[in-house]
Formats: structure tokens, C-alpha cells, sequence
């Protein structure tokens, strides 16, 4: 169990500090004129009046009461917020308009700030009173308060986007390793490695991110055309690799969208400029919809010669057969398919089918997806944390930036085969083991501490025959994004035969799902043992 410690009462201004060194460091050369003004102004600063900056700029704002300002750390907070007003950080009462001020009183002060309005009422609900007060006055009132508005907004957010690389990561990330909740891996950070080379990347990184917002929100609120209007907002494709990345997926949403509104010509021209799947799998539907045969077979083709993921091969596979009009493979189920009658205890089934297990004389686990996910991480820890361009560019990082991408196992491809090549005269009990001792605890998000322990290890490398550990072991680093789920939810163990099994369950009407499928297939195809266990009552 993680042990929780003390933190300092001013732990959010030294992780502030630190945010602005690492930046310093890294992008000095990428800042302009009004972030270095901001730094220059904040470092001016004494200590207080950082520390209340800090504490606001963290904030939801942009507005703050000085009567509802209480920060212990923070002995005198009028003379901090003077002193950072003549610094240029922070404007005192600055003009604001009668629809901001009114988001800043409970509902018994706006009807005591609003007096004098006519047709003000404590009757009113909150939501009328302030559509009557924004509605009927122009100027605000004398109020018993100062207002704060902390300034270089935007250029924090800059600061912190170079730090992070993204905008839904922040300075909670420091605390939660202040606390140890969280521990990451020790990895190179070189300026060399950075993730920005030049401020156009960065510009177009930040635009990125902010249209990635847009599109999550038109989806939310199913605003078709406001996602597709997305497109004439595109930066043009950036050249970085990771940046290539986000420019692909937020091309795929809006190309989808366009394909879906049959506006097909700009969801072929969109779908061009990506290079992750389902791109090529999207272009070729299209191509076929419009008659366009060859064009759809030879992207299948290529896709054949040099797939970027499972499901996009078998697309590929699927989809040729279906354009040259050949008789499509009959599918049948290729794994044990049982059912098992049991009296209802109230508990989830799986927990239900454990126990059976048990008492028949198996170790049985839960495992779901843990197991050979976790295996994965412990064998092949130092690969997943090697020093590799565009992997590592900031110390919060479970994993490279590249993990669920097809480039995660193109570009470590010799490293894994030289380490299957070990493992197979090397002892992998010893090997897992001893990895598991030297990290538990430490961020790696291809394991869920939890849900491993040294006697699960133990089992599994001794009992899992080679063969069958290497094939799902190099199936899953072959294309993580699409394999890292749909494990069947048990793993039984016979130490005593030097058995082993796993049993996906399956309660009173639940399916199978597409993934697991592909899973039992595979393990069919490899001769692992396994089963389906379909629940009934008794």
C-alpha cells in the first residue's frame, strides 16, 4: 500500500518553480516576449505574493473575492496582491461588466448588491434574478470587496503546455508524487529529445489540443455540423511524429463524420493526411461505396503489406476477399464453448465460476486484461522506458508517447526480439520476479500493481508453457492500442499436473465481444487451453 506523507504548505509555488526551471531549461530559445516578460515579473516577486499568484492562477477564476481569499501559508494577502498589481500580475477591480460580477455572489447578496432594482424579490429563482439584473443595470455597485483578476493567463497555459506537452495534465500531477500516490520511472530527459523544436510546432500542437476540445464537445452535443466546420481548422500536418499523431486522430473523427453526412470527397481528401488506422480502412469503404474497385483493392493491398495494426489486417483480409467477389470464409467458433449450472449467490459471476474452480481443486484468478499486460511490463520494462526520440518529454509518464501507435513497435522492434531471444534460454519466473521486487509501485501503465502478485508471477511463468507466453506476449506488443483487451477473465492453475487454463465467463444472456473473440481465436490457433463458460441458474 502506498504510503501517504507530508507535504509543504507551500508545495504548489515549488512545484510551480519547478515547471518554470524545466521550461527555462528545455525551451528558453521558443519563449516570446510577453512569457519572458511574465517570468522576468515573476521572479521580481517575493515570496508571499508568488505564493498567492500561484494559488490563483491554479484556480478556476478568472475572478476572485479578496473577502473569500484564506490561505494560512499567505500572512498578509492585500499587500501580496498590491505588490503583484504594481508588478503587472494581477489587475485589482478591473473593469468588468454586470454578467461577470453577478457569477461572483450567492443569491442573498445580489438582492442586497441589487437593491435598488426594480421588481428584485427573494421569490425569484437564482437563474431569473441574474437574467434580470444583466437585463436592467449597466454599471456595478460600490462593493465591500476587491476583485482579482490574476494576468499572463495565456501565458501560463503556454509555460505549462511546454512542460506537459498537453492540456489535460497540470500541476495536480506534481502533488500526487508529493503525496506518493504516484512514482514514474526515472528516464532520460534531454533538451535534444525535446517534444517541440521550433514555436511553429508548438503553435500548432496548441491548436491542436483546443480543436480537440471542440470536437470532443460537437460530439457531446451530437453537433454534427459544428465537428465537420472542425476541418477548415486544421494547421497544416505537422512534421514531428508525435505531433503527426494527434494531427491523425483528430483528422480521423472529423473525416468520419464527413464520411457519415456522405460528403465523401472531403472525408477522402481528410482521411489521405493520416497515418493511423482506421484511415486506410475508412478510405477503402469509401472508394467501394462510390464504385471506385480498384482504388479500394489496392489500398487493401498495401494494407496487407505493411498492416499498422491486427484489426487493420484483418480488415484488409476480409474486405479484398469481398471486392474480388470470393466466397466469404465461413466463421466458427474454434474454442471450447461449456455451460455451467450454479445456484445464484448474488455475486459477480466470474466471482461465482472462481469459486467453483476452487473447489474443484484449481488457483484460480481474476485476472481479465492484468496478467499478460503486467507480464508484459515486467519483462520488457527497460524497453518500454528506453531512451528513444519522441518517447520521453516530460517526468509524469507511465509510458512512451508512442505505446498505442503503430511506430511503439516498429522502432523497438530489434530490442524485443533480441529480448524473446533471451528469454527463451533464460528463467522468466526469475526474470519477472525479480523486476516486480525492484519497481512495484512505480507508474507503468501496461501494469495494475493491484492486481499482480509474486505468487500469480510464479504460477504463470512456471506453468505457461513458452511457446504459449511468447505468442501473447508478442502479439500484444505488436499492436497494444487493439490487443491490450479482451482476455478472458480467469487464469487456472494445476501446479500439481502443470496445468493451466483460462475461462472466459459468461453470465445468463451476455455475449462475446469482437475482441475476446479474436483473443479465443487466437489461443485456438496457438493450442492454448481455453474455454467459454456459459451461466446458468439452478
Amino acid at each position: 500500500m502506498t504510503e501517504m506523507v507530508e507535504i509543504r504548505e507551500d508545495y504548489y509555488l515549488t512545484n510551480f518553480l519547478s515547471l518554470l526551471d524545466f521550461v527555462n531549461h528545455h525551451y528558453e530559445d521558443l519563449l516570446v516576449d510577453d512569457e519572458n516578460s511574465f517570468l522576468s515579473c515573476f521572479h521580481a516577486a517575493s515570496e508571499p505574493a508568488r505564493r498567492l499568484y500561484v494559488r490563483l492562477i491554479c484556480r478556476k477564476g478568472p475572478l476572485f473575492r479578496s473577502d473569500l481569499l484564506k490561505y494560512p501559508e499567505i500572512l498578509a494577502i492585500t499587500p501580496a496582491a498590491r505588490e503583484l498589481e504594481k508588478l503587472g500580475l494581477l489587475a485589482v477591480n478591473p473593469d468588468i461588466n454586470v454578467s461577470e460580477l453577478v457569477q461572483l455572489g450567492t443569491k442573498p447578496e445580489l438582492l442586497k448588491w441589487f437593491s435598488s432594482v426594480s421588481g428584485i424579490a427573494s421569490k425569484l429563482k437564482r437563474p431569473e434574478l441574474v437574467e434580470r439584473i444583466v437585463a436592467e443595470v449597466s454599471q456595478s455597485p460600490d462593493l465591500p470587496f476587491d476583485i482579482y483578476k490574476p494576468l499572463f493567463a495565456e501565458q501560463v497555459q503556454n509555460l505549462q503546455f511546454l512542460f506537459f506537452g498537453n492540456l489535460h495534465q497540470n500541476l495536480t500531477e506534481f502533488v500526487l508524487q508529493d503525496l506518493g500516490l504516484y512514482k514514474f520511472e526515472n528516464y532520460p530527459l534531454e533538451k535534444s529529445n525535446r517534444l517541440f523544436k521550433t514555436r511553429q510546432e508548438l503553435n500548432d500542437a496548441l491548436q491542436l489540443s483546443k480543436l480537440g476540445i471542440l470536437a470532443y464537445e460537437a460530439e457531446f452535443d451530437k453537433d454534427s455540423q459544428a465537428l465537420c466546420h472542425l476541418q477548415n481548422e486544421l494547421p497544416a500536418p505537422p512534421a514531428s511524429p508525435i505531433l503527426k499523431r494527434r494531427f491523425s486522430r483528430l483528422v480521423n473523427r472529423i473525416a468520419r463524420e464527413l464520411e457519415r453526412k456522405e460528403r465523401f470527397d472531403e472525408a477522402l481528401s481528410l482521411f489521405a493526411q493520416s497515418n493511423l488506422p482506421p484511415a486506410l480502412e475508412r478510405m477503402a469503404r469509401i472508394h467501394h461505396k462510390l464504385g471506385e474497385i480498384k482504388a479500394s483493392e489496392t489500398i487493401c493491398t498495401h494494407i496487407l503489406k505493411q498492416p499498422a495494426s491486427d484489426m487493420e489486417l484483418e480488415f484488409a483480409k476480409r474486405f479484398i476477399r469481398k471486392l474480388k467477389r470470393e466466397k466469404a470464409l465461413r466463421k466458427q467458433s474454434r474454442f471450447s464453448e461449456k455451460r455451467l449450472s450454479l445456484p445464484d449467490s448474488s455475486e459477480r459471476v466470474e466471482f461465482q465460476v472462481q469459486k467453483h474452480f476452487q473447489n474443484n481443486g484449481w488457483k484460480t484468478f481474476y485476472v481479465e486484461n492484468t496478467l499478460i499486460c503486467g507480464l508484459a511490463g515486467l519483462l520488457f520494462w527497460d524497453i518500454l522506458f528506453a531512451d528513444i526520440p519522441d518517447a520521453f518529454f516530460h517526468p509524469f509518464q507511465s509510458a512512451p508517447a508512442d505505446l498505442s501507435t503503430p511506430d511503439f513497435y516498429r522502432k523497438r522492434q530489434n530490442l524485443f526480439e533480441k529480448r524473446f531471444r533471451q528469454l527463451k534460454t533464460s528463467d522468466v519466473t526469475r526474470e519477472a520476479l525479480t523486476i516486480y521486487q525492484q519497481k512495484r509501485g512505480i507508474s507503468n501503465r501496461l501494469i495494475y500493481w493491484p492486481g499482480l502478485s509474486e505468487e500469480l508471477i510464479t504460477l504463470a511463468c512456471d506453468l505457461i508453457p513458452w511457446p504459449h507466453l511468447k505468442a501473447m506476449l508478442e502479439k500484444l506488443v505488436f499492436d497494444f492500442a487493439h490487443n491490450r483487451t479482451g482476455f478472458p477473465d480467469l487464469i487456472l492453475f494445476q501446479p500439481e499436473t502443470r496445468e493451466y487454463r483460462w475461462v472466459e465467463v459468461k453470465g445468463p444472456g451476455d455475449r462475446l465481444q469482437d475482441n475476446q473473440k479474436r483473443w479465443l481465436s487466437f489461443f485456438s490457433e496457438h493450442d492454448i487451453p481455453a474455454e467459454v463458460m456459459y451461466l446458468d441458474w439452478q
